[in-house]
């Protein structure tokens, strides 16, 4: 049986780029692959919603590489406010413990978001050197109002910094008219390219600022050392530091090329009305959604809460029914998430709500049977 993944990351990657990666004999010089990684270079800046003024990197590693390579902006005690709604915006914080910085979280109750004016609140009472946000936080779905963030703090802190991992190209993203200094994100998620690579793009200021011998950031993640690669590639010209992902690279481009021929309004548009049709299937079941608040529902994750059935349960008979869904990771809910990011379809939220239904029937969850499909089906039926 065919599986379709509708897990939060990686996502279903379309044949044409994973065949784009089947390349032999191509190394790091080969003008097939100087092409491809300045195609995708420039990709990046397109996704991000940003011009030649800023800078774009692709890294190894993934979104994790790209979160500590920010580290490379930051100097001995400089004073970091870290805003998290969940598991992976606390990660910025155990990465920055490991450094000389000084950091501070906010968080809000578990399913909710720290608001604007929290954070503009905060950034008042200290110094801070950086505040870290993070647009979607793929552990509860809940999304982040980065843009109002950014337009209360803009003037009050030197360097913001997004966590788009689980938001570029799906969500809104303008990091340059919205003043964001550091926009990043990962290869395997809304992009819709295999795992393997952490993308950044960095502002005028934040360039000023990596030009600073004081950094803290090591050797490998430090970006300095990866910003001449970036600029030559990007004009044709193959230049060395440490060996790329050659192929996953390669999978990119064609990602980006198929981003482009789709138009990333388009892309948004497609994300939105799926994740809204799955929701509404969802809350048509009668089952409650982990993020609290409706305007902070993502277009990519959506957490789903059980009152009865273990959700490892509710898992491994999707998986035997074809689809496979991801678990949850935040413990103050029991619940499991769906991922309807990248290459996602309205036939496969269809497929979802389907499959959610008939398993959490014969498990014995407390649902309304019959209503999610059908609401689904209402919702699209009108929705084009």
């Amino acid at each position: 049986m065919d599986k379709l993944l509708l897990h939060v990351g990686p996502t279903t990657i379309k044949e044409d780029i994973l065949i784009a990666g089947l390349e032999n004999n191509v190394g790091f010089t080969s003008k097939e692959f100087v092409d491809a990684f300045s195609y995708s270079l420039k990709g990046l800046r397109y996704v991000m919603g940003v011009s030649k003024n800023y800078q774009p990197f692709i890294i190894p590693g993934g979104g994790t590489s790209a979160m500590e390579s920010v580290t490379s902006l930051l100097k001995n005690k400089d004073k970091v406010l870290v805003v998290s709604n969940g598991v992976f915006g606390d990660r910025w914080e155990q990465i920055f413990k490991r450094y000389p910085v000084e950091v501070k979280v906010l968080r809000p109750s578990p399913g909710s978001y720290v608001t604007p004016e929290e954070v503009e609140e905060e950034v008042q009472k200290d110094n801070y050197k950086m505040v870290t946000l993070t647009h979607v936080e793929t552990s509860t779905g809940v999304r982040e109002p980065i843009k109002d963030v950014a337009k209360r703090i803009r003037n009050k802190v030197e360097l913001i910094v997004v966590d788009g991992v689980s938001s570029v190209g799906a969500e809104e993203v303008k990091a340059e008219e919205w003043g964001i200094d550091v926009y990043l994100t990962a290869s395997q998620k809304a992009l819709g390219a295999p795992a393997g690579l952490g993308l950044l793009v960095l502002s005028p200021k934040a360039l000023e600022v990596l030009n600073s011998e004081e950094s803290i950031a090591g050797y490998y993640l430090n970006l300095r050392n990866w910003l001449p690669v970036m600029r030559s590639t990007e004009e044709g010209k193959a230049m060395y530091f440490s060996t790329p992902p050659v192929h996953v690279i390669m999978q990119l481009a064609e990602a980006f090329r198929l981003i482009e021929k789709e138009g990333i309004e388009n892309r948004i548009k497609r994300h939105s009305v799926i994740a809204s049709a799955i929701r509404t299937g969802i809350e048509a079941l009668g089952l409650e959604i982990v993020a609290k608040r409706p305007e902070s529902y993502s277009n990519t994750v959506t957490g789903v809460i059980l009152k009865v059935v273990e959700p490892s349960k509710v898992l491994s008979e999707t998986i035997n029914e074809g689809v496979e869904f991801a678990p949850g990771v935040h413990p103050a809910f029991k619940y499991f998430r769906i991922g309807h990011m990248g290459w996602v379809t309205p036939n496969d939220a269809i497929v979802a709500i389907s499959v959610i239904e008939r398993t959490l029937k014969r498990l014995g969850e407390p649902i309304r049977f019959g209503e999610g499909v059908k609401a689904v089906q209402e919702y699209l039926s009108s929705a084009r």
